[in-house]
């Protein structure tokens, strides 16, 4: 608890920050049985699940019909060496898709045996409390080609639902999958960075992190960390073609810092918000942690810095404190015409004016008192009291997010911006839902 109040004290005003003009209300909290190391969330109706960065338990299930009052049903079992790291659902599919990938003994605390293979898992949600397996789909490299699944974008559009894979390292590092028969999953195309001329030097952070897809399909945001932020065209699917020449990449990152995370278009404008995950040493390259950034792509043959925003822990003169293990980092966003929801791992849950995009602004933050303890303390972070992490989902009004250690919140905006979120039905930065 001591380095939670160092925390706090640190909390002050940068360059676009001020005082909180806005607010989140806390309308409900569960500690997910206080295990630690949980992951994204999907919604259907009434139901949340949450998933796991590791292999103790498995993809928690939680009634939620009382908002104020969220209720665990189940569990769908974990697997030993395996993460249920990123979770999508469709509901009038009755379908909840997951990726399942081999965890890390290090980084995560996983087991060093165990495991199965990587790759989605597809489960029938028609009784919502006891999901069924359907199908699965997997992804995997040789021992020479390593390829992991990492994250996934869905987008549903004209009858298909797809789903934009990223399993870096080896070729091919991003595949589009058709689910629209969740018993069948159907691979429809496949691209790989070296196709387009860039020339990854093999290190570990010279990936393909993530893909998201424009609002109106036509084109895929390509988060590559040390290549940049890149556009490919996907009107002509199976083709992938790059737009955005590789030398004209979006690369806001200084030597030895990763650079793109992911990218999520803001609705209605040509304009992403790019989150940068900096992870402490010897797992990243530490602090300095990572910012959002705000990119316009009017043009995606040329990606244009517009602005970053930063919390005080952001500031490279805090680099070297006693909490430098404490990640302050961007991570995942979901946003309205206005205003960004983004998870800041330590930072907790930042709710930022984004109207001027060129001038981002804080207009409030939500760093929850953490629960006394948890089963598994993240293992990277050196026990980081609050990880604020999953993409945050707007659902009947309220946001949904998942602080990592501490569970699942419930949550109400109040502020500039509120009647966006009040008049969202719903809305997640990973999918067009």
């Amino acid at each position: 608890m001591r380095s939670w109040l160092v925390l706090a004290a640190l909390v002050g005003c940068g360059d676009n920050l001020a005082p909180p003009i806005a607010k989140f209300e806390i309308i409900g909290h569960h500690d997910l049985g206080a295990r630690g190391m949980s992951s994204a969330l999907a919604i259907v109706e009434d139901t949340v699940y949450v998933g796991t960065r590791i292999d103790n338990r498995g993809i928690a299930i939680i009634d939620v019909s009382d908002p104020a009052q969220p209720t665990a049903v189940g569990e769908i079992p974990g697997v030993v060496g395996m993460s249920s790291r990123e979770l999508r659902a469709v509901p009038d599919l009755n379908l909840l898709v997951v990726l399942s990938l081999r965890c890390d003994p290090s980084l995560h605390g996983c087991s060093l045996t165990g495991g199965e293979g990587e790759g989605l898992k597809l489960y029938d949600i028609t009784d919502r409390h006891a999901p069924v397996l359907a199908a699965t789909y997997p992804i995997f490299g040789t021992r020479q080609r390593p390829r992991s699944p990492h994250e996934f974008y869905l987008r549903r559009d004209e009858g298909r639902v797809l789903l934009y894979v990223a399993a870096p390292p080896a070729s091919p590092a991003l595949e589009v999958i058709d689910v629209s028969d969740p018993r069948n999953p159907v691979r429809v195309a496949a691209w790989d960075p070296t196709q387009a001329g860039l020339d990854p030097d093999g290190s570990a952070d010279d990936i393909l992190h993530s893909a998201s897809v424009s609002l109106d399909g036509t084109q895929v945001y390509l988060s590559h960390q040390l290549s940049g932020l890149l556009v490919a065209d996907v009107t002509a699917l199976p083709a992938i073609t790059l737009v955005t020449p590789p030398a004209a990449a979006l690369d806001f990152s200084p030597p030895g810092t990763v650079g793109p995370h992911s990218a999520v278009q803001v609705p209605g404008r040509d304009v992403l918000l790019v989150t940068e995950e900096v992870y402490p040493a010897p797992y990243g390259t530490g602090c300095p942690w990572g910012k959002l950034r705000t990119v316009d792509v009017s043009d995606p043959a040329a990606p244009v810095l517009l602005a970053e925003f930063g919390l005080p822990e952001n500031d490279p003169a805090r680099c070297g404190m006693p909490f430098d293990r404490i990640a302050f980092t961007a991570h995942n966003v979901t946003a309205t015409e206005d205003l960004a929801l983004v998870t800041w791992y330590a930072g907790g849950l930042q709710a930022i004016d984004i109207s001027d995009a060129a001038n981002p602004r804080q207009l409030a933050e939500l760093r929850p008192e953490p629960i006394p303890s948890v089963a598994v303390e993240d293992p990277a972070l050196g026990g980081s009291p609050v990880e604020m992490w999953s993409y945050p989902v707007i659902k009947d009004g309220l946001i949904y997010v998942v602080d990592a250690r501490n569970g699942l919140y419930i949550l109400r905006y109040r502020g500039l911006w509120e009647e966006q979120v009040a008049a969202e039905v719903f809305l997640e930065g990973n999918s067009n839902l």
